[in-house]
């Protein structure tokens, strides 16, 4: 998938608004505007055979996970975070989750059905592991085993339980879990995407704290709050041993 730059001039940004509706066919997928492309964006799911990416938003969580897992492909991003690439045995839905890691608070996202990622040869992408993606059962099985090993605690997964929402004002800490739970409100009470985008973009310039944070990076969540499935039903045998293999 052809990229081109985002609100911060980093090149991540899809050219195709819709492209999730795309038809996985070179005669078409040629005809997209690769001459004006910044950057090259990898469609993940089934179009992939099942690739999957473990987005880490963290520079030294992802320099221990890249110790961790010599023999699978990863990637240093351009804000000088990591995807370490997998092929799923059967493809999830994406999930977002905020961690807590060494004292902070850690995004990591498990990037499967619905999404794309920007990939080498991307300006400010560099592989740092060049085998080819590991073959796991599920990205959620393999997270679960590495949060183990990377001593991840209290994993905050955005809930109705966790994140309050529809506030007046929402802090800069807790953008992500609330824009997520607003989405699943919305979605929820059946309305389209397209028209729960429109109310929550009006919420998020209005009463949400601005930040580093992009319209673009806010509309992949509530996307990807919208494309939620059945929630990951855990596998009898211990989820440590598929942890690469074991």
């Amino acid at each position: 998938m052809p990229l081109q730059n985002d609100d911060n001039g980093f090149p991540k940004k899809p050219f195709v608004p819709a492209w999730q509706e795309l038809a996985h066919d070179w005669a078409i997928l040629s005809q997209l505007p690769w001459d004006s492309a910044t950057g090259l964006g990898l469609v993940l799911g089934r179009a992939s055979s099942n690739l999957a990416v473990l987005d880490i938003d963290d520079e030294e969580m992802a320099d221990v996970l890249f110790a961790m897992a010599p023999n699978t492909r990863c990637v240093r991003t351009i804000r000088k975070r990591g995807h370490m690439y997998v092929l799923e045995a059967q493809p999830t839905p994406s999930k977002r989750l905020t961690v807590s890691w060494r004292g902070r608070e850690v995004t990591v996202e498990l990037k499967a059905s619905g999404t794309q990622v920007a990939a080498p040869p991307t300006p400010g992408y560099t592989t740092v592991s060049k085998a080819n993606p590991l073959g796991v059962p599920s990205l959620p099985v393999l997270w679960q085993g590495l949060s183990k090993r990377l001593g991840v605690t209290v994993p905050v997964e955005a809930s109705a339980s966790t994140t309050r929402v529809w506030r007046e004002k929402v802090p800069k800490d807790n953008r992500n879990n609330t824009i997520y739970v607003e989405a699943h409100r919305l979605r929820e009470a059946g309305m389209p995407l397209e028209s729960a985008l429109g109310v929550l973009q009006s919420r998020w310039e209005r009463d949400y704290e601005q930040g580093e944070q992009t319209w673009y990076e806010i509309e992949r969540t509530i996307r990807s709050a919208y494309t939620k499935g059945v929630p990951f039903q855990r596998r009898a045998s211990n989820a440590s041993d598929y942890w690469f293999g074991r």
